[in-house]
């Protein structure tokens, strides 16, 4: 994490006569005598640290100049160095792509400098003689990572979208709170005696005022009831993260059986009460369920490492789930925001029958499309901040532990401020393509409920652009986290997404769906608890009594249950995103993997090899 290094060596450097590669980040210094041909090079200093696939060597210098000399050595002396005697630096970049041609002036007097390199790869204190040189005689510039790219640097991505997010979001709200406070104040105003309805009648024909507010009173029961199972929902996730970090394989196999029993249980209910076709479309979902669970029951360990992984990753850095309920609110406050500017359109495109008085909104298509779009834009965008936020922080965390090893860990506030600055257009672009199918489908969805065209061809079209909408969701998510993890473009990003599933497509879509599963499971679980606990808090308390009256239990359960899903959906939706991460860092990194989280490690490189005994290159 912390490398010093200094000039190059003056003597003539040599290769090991075994073949090993030098460390991540070994040092050069100018007082170095090379060692004999014979010497063997060890990878860390240690008796067994791992080797990386492509090595790097990290030398420090006080101009560019000085680099002259390297870049005129061969790709052999380029891996001829003396090992310090530090340990192994985990996050060394690896397949690192060629910078390009330095400077050839003279070698300048030679300084002692500190480089030190951060969790997302970028370089802090380097200065134009800073270099980065691999094993292949490669160099990269300070503050460049993992991957050769300039990642998680000062540079703005795909700002265009940025901006006009940014420019669409002040439209909206200008529209909302002209045109559409406009037309609250148009809205029927009903009158209502509010000191009427406090009063009381005292049986003889005289209203009493107690002098409370009684509406008040019977709505803050309720609210201190929401409250409460709202804390009761956090706790009973959090439980529910530690139940699942420990028996991940057994829920795994657990809603796989559940799934052909349901499915079982449904078939026959629905021959039982005479519903065939009904029943024959069950069988059919019966018979894939099973296969499914047939087919994927042997990678079910490698599911349950990723799954595990993840867990452990927010966990420990668990006020990421923090940023999970702040976003969410964000959301919940734009949606009132948004719903505003919808009612403005709407009144301002509303006609009136001046003779029937009836009126009669006919919103323009063209209208009704851009706010669909504003509105699953934004949602997009919220959403996919959150993903990028966990992408970093679990990159953080499996790079350089030491970042991200607590509750309020420096790498949440630096993957926030990531994701909604630098990384905050690719964002925004990715948002923005599976926005313009869904607002499509909206608007689709809309005509055909109002029975305008054809009725078939319009479910047809429907149907049609939810699986597009679904697909362009699913490789957005994986997108998106190598946006969080390395800093690229979306399009670049983009790229690493086919090569991810062209080298372990079935692996990663299986574990992916595994582990939602498991999730899924846990919001309803957390949902019905966070439920019964409303209702026997309403029986201790009896403050929804009042509002709700007889049978408020009923009442009670589905306000806390519905509760409980939202809360328990907002942070699995983190452990989800975590999980994604892992699978991609493990793809990406292994060796980093071994060296930060070796119990993790084992665990994950046991499942691969067998599930894939062949292919396991570990």
């Amino acid at each position: 994490r912390h490398v010093s290094a200094v000039d190059t060596p003056t003597a003539k450097p040599t290769t090991s006569a075994d073949g090993t590669r030098p460390p991540p980040f070994a040092t050069m210094s100018s007082n170095y005598s090379p060692p004999d041909l014979s010497e063997k090079l060890i990878s860390d200093g240690s008796d067994g640290g791992a080797i990386m696939e492509q090595p790097t060597v990290m030398v420090t210098q006080a101009g560019a100049g000085a680099s002259s000399n390297m870049l005129s050595a061969s790709s052999a002396n380029m891996t001829s160095v003396m090992l310090s005697s530090q340990p192994n630096i985990p996050n060394a970049p690896q397949n690192l792509a060629p910078f390009g041609a330095a400077s050839t002036a003279a070698p300048t007097t030679p300084a002692t400098t500190t480089t030190t390199f951060h969790s997302d790869g970028s370089a802090s204190n380097a200065h134009d003689g800073a270099l980065i040189v691999d094993a292949n005689n490669m160099l990269l510039q300070p503050g460049q990572g993992l991957r050769g790219e300039a990642q998680q640097s000062s540079h703005y991505r795909d700002w265009p979208f940025a901006v006009a997010f940014v420019a669409h979001l002040a439209l909206v709200a200008t529209i909302a709170f002209t045109w559409g406070m406009s037309s609250l104040s148009h809205e029927v105003d009903y009158d209502f005696d509010a000191d009427a309805a406090a009063a009381e009648d005292d049986g003889n024909g005289q209203n009493i005022d107690d002098g409370e507010d009684h509406d008040s009173v019977h709505l803050s029961g309720l609210l201190y009831l929401c409250l409460f199972s709202s804390l009761a929902s956090v706790g009973l996730s959090a439980l529910a993260l530690n139940v699942m970090t420990k028996y991940a394989e057994q829920l795994i196999q657990f809603t796989l059986i559940t799934s052909c029993v349901l499915s079982f249980v449904l078939v026959v209910g629905m021959f039982g009460i005479g519903m065939g076709p009904v029943g024959i479309f069950w069988l059919i979902l019966l018979a894939c369920t099973c296969l499914y669970a047939y087919w994927v029951w042997d990678r079910i360990p490698f599911a349950a490492a990723n799954l595990t992984a993840g867990l452990e990753a927010i966990q420990t850095n668990s006020g990421v789930c923090m940023i999970a309920y702040g976003v969410s609110f964000a959301g919940n406050m734009w949606v009132l925001v948004w719903a505003l500017a919808f009612v403005g359109v709407s009144y301002k495109e509303t006609t009136c029958d001046a003779s029937t008085g009836v009126c009669e909104s006919d919103m323009d298509p063209i209208s009704g499309f851009l706010l669909f779009l504003s509105y699953y834009w934004t949602a997009q965008v919220l959403k996919n901040v959150l993903h990028v936020t966990v992408a970093g922080v679990v990159g953080t965390w499996w790079f350089a532990p030491q970042e991200a090893s607590h509750m309020w860990s420096q790498a949440i506030g630096d993957s926030f401020r990531r994701a909604t600055t630098y990384s905050f257009g690719s964002v925004c672009m990715a948002s923005l393509l599976v926005a313009l199918v869904r607002a499509l489908e909206a608007m689709v969805s809309r005509a055909r409920r109002h029975g305008r065209g054809n009725q078939m061809l319009m479910c047809i079209i429907e149907c049609l652009l939810s699986l597009i909408a679904s697909v362009a969701e699913y490789f957005t998510k994986w997108a998106i986290v190598y946006v969080g993890l390395f800093g690229y473009d979306y399009l670049t990003a983009g790229r690493k997404v086919m090569e991810l599933f062209r080298e372990r497509g079935w692996s990663a879509i299986i574990s992916d769906n595994l582990a939602a599963r498991v999730m899924a499971l846990g919001c309803v679980v957390i949902g019905a608890a966070t439920g019964l606990c409303g209702v026997l808090l309403n029986q201790i308390t009896g403050w929804a009594n009042p509002s709700l009256g007889e049978g408020a239990n009923i009442f009670v359960f589905i306000i806390c249950t519905i509760i409980g899903l939202s809360i328990s959906t907002i942070t699995m939706s983190v452990v989800m995103s975590a999980v994604d991460t892992v699978i991609v860092s493990f793809a990406e990194a292994p060796q980093e993997f071994e060296s930060n989280h070796p119990r993790l490690s084992q665990q994950m490189r046991s499942a691969w090899r067998s599930v894939y005994p062949d292919e396991c290159g570990f």
